[in-house]
């Protein structure tokens, strides 16, 4: 089996490349071309292998370990992304799976969504005070916009931005 593994590691190394521009680049292009043309099928399209193609990516990321030694994994998926652009693939996908599980778990999500964010924004705020904070302490920020002009270590600290003097005439 390893001389096998072994032969099949050039077609891997063929079908990564070429599953990155088919599963993302070519998708990106074509969702920009649907969003211009202003056509809602088209839109609709993209959006829906957008959303198959996301969890996929997802569930791969997770069993990367488990399935990336499948010998001709990587053919299988290049093929498996070609299948989900044409309509038929992401659409069936969708209806059939997706949005079943999304439907039955939506409030949950909703639910789970707002707490991470509500989480998200309050630890941000405190980054940002521990931050500041932090820089004040060291002289490196004044609080009122100004920074200092230069930094020297030998002396420990931050040397002040030197004053304007007005010169008269």
């Amino acid at each position: 089996m390893g001389g096998f593994a072994m032969t099949l590691k050039p077609l891997a190394m063929i079908c990564r490349p070429i599953g990155v521009v088919v599963g993302f680049v070519y998708p990106a292009y074509a969702s920009y071309k649907a969003l211009e043309s202003k056509t809602p099928e088209a839109s609709a399209q993209w959006l829906t292998y957008w959303c198959v193609f996301s969890i996929f990516t997802v569930v791969e990321f997770f069993a990367d370990m488990l399935i990336s030694s499948i010998p001709l994994y990587y053919l299988a998926k290049l093929l498996f992304v070609i299948w989900l652009m044409k309509k038929k693939g992401a659409t069936t996908l969708y209806i059939r799976f997706v949005m079943p599980v999304i439907k039955k778990h939506e409030e949950s999500i909703d639910n789970a969504l707002m707490q991470g964010y509500k989480k998200s924004e309050t630890t941000l705020v405190d980054l940002k005070r521990r931050s500041l904070a932090f820089l004040r302490e060291r002289g490196i920020y004044t609080g009122n916009g100004a920074l200092p002009v230069a930094v020297d270590p030998a002396k420990g600290g931050v040397e002040a931005p030197p004053s304007e003097s007005k010169a008269t005439v």
